[in-house]
């Protein structure tokens, strides 16, 4: 282990791993409520462990050079943290990325494991507990501390070893660089249009104010993003389209819509809330219908997705938090709801998780299917 608390010895480190194309990484950080303060970066080529000392060394220029050189791989160990800090620092982006929690959670069932876990249940090895919640800012580090930090990355290498060799057996080693890339970055939910089904009590307004909805619901999806901003909240449009104000100022008093938007739009909007809810009233209009609060087929298939989680996961070998979180199986759930179709909640699956759960999925709707009481 070599601490580098020195230009010269920063400029050393560089040159000793600037031909390494993956690295092996740790942080030590302090955390309290103005943020994170990074205070030491573990390195290794494989060979020599580098501590740089982040308090001290303010231009961290060289080291930015290897952690940015093309090509190069970060293996960590649930590193979404560590990456976080590294990239605000440093100002790089890796390419490729191997999470070590990610790459055993791809193996079997077991999803957030710490690294001495992973380490003794891999390498028989028992890691010593004892400085997780020492002060890493204080100066100069104790020898035992230092070492408890060397310790993060010393048996990187050896995990990334073993774990690469099984999943290449399982065809999955390309997944754990998008699964890892995923929880470093992750994907926002996407935005769905806005649907007149999202006003659960829509249906108590009147044909007129119906209508009126309706018109607020196409008009708000025509809205760029930056235009959304700016409008009244969703949840808003309900109280718009029943009390159906008049002119600007009867619409700026109503709660939730911001009074210079509404001297800005106001009237032009109300003028067309106005014509929709008449000629709603002048048609052979059919009033919504209010939607249950709950039904035994969404009872059923919630059920049965959970199940069906269970057993893929279960038959693939893989963590169902990983493989199949919550947000997925949301999907999903919509997507058969939806069409009626049971193989369309494959639609939700994409990327690695297309690869590894799509097929055996669709192989688990035909074996399978869930008991509802209308067709699916």
């Amino acid at each position: 282990m070599q601490l580098i608390d020195s230009s010269a010895g920063l400029a050393a480190a560089e040159r000793a791993l600037n031909g390494a194309t993956r690295l092996f990484v740790d942080t030590e950080f302090e955390s309290n409520r103005q943020g994170k303060l990074l205070c030491l970066v573990q390195v290794s080529q494989g060979q020599q462990v580098f501590v740089i000392d982040t308090l001290r060394l303010q231009n961290l220029a060289k080291l930015a050079r290897v952690f940015g050189r093309a090509g190069i791989e970060w293996v960590l160990h649930a590193g979404s943290q560590d990456i976080e800090l590294l990239v605000d620092r440093l100002g790089v982006r890796p390419e490729r990325i191997f999470d070590t929690q990610i790459a055993w959670a791809l193996l079997g069932p077991e999803h957030s494991v710490s690294l001495p876990y992973l380490v003794y249940r891999l390498l028989g090895v028992r890691l010593r507990k004892g400085y997780q919640a020492d002060d890493w800012k204080r100066r100069p580090l104790p020898a035992d501390q230092l070492a408890y930090a060397c310790a993060d990355i010393e048996y990187l290498p050896a995990l990334h070893a073993s774990l690469s060799q099984r999943l290449e057996q399982l065809g999955r080693l390309e997944a754990v660089f998008d699964a890892s890339r995923e929880a470093a970055w992750p994907e926002p939910e996407p935005a769905l249009p806005l649907r007149l089904d999202a006003f659960r009590n829509a249906w108590q307004l009147d044909r007129g104010s119906q209508a009126a909805l309706r018109f607020l619901v196409d008009w708000y999806n025509a809205l760029s993003p930056e235009e959304q901003t700016r409008a009244p909240e969703t949840k808003t449009l309900l109280s718009i389209a029943a009390r159906l104000p008049a002119n600007a100022d009867e619409l700026a008093r109503i709660k939730g819509v911001p009074r210079r938007w509404a001297a800005d739009h106001g009237e032009h909007l109300t003028a067309q809330l106005a014509r929709a809810s008449t000629e709603a009233d002048n048609s052979g209009f059919n009033p919504a219908e209010p939607p249950s609060y709950a039904s035994y087929d969404e009872i059923r298939l919630e059920a049965w997705l959970g199940l069906a989680r269970a057993e893929l996961c279960a038959e693939l070998s893989v963590a169902p938090e990983l493989a199949l979180p919550q947000r997925i199986l949301r999907r999903m759930r919509d997507a058969i709801l939806k069409s009626r179709d049971i193989a369309a909640g494959a639609s939700a699956l994409v990327g690695w998780r297309e690869r590894l759960l799509a097929t055996s999925f669709e192989a688990y709707c035909r074996r399978a299917p869930p008991t509802l009481a209308a067709p699916v």
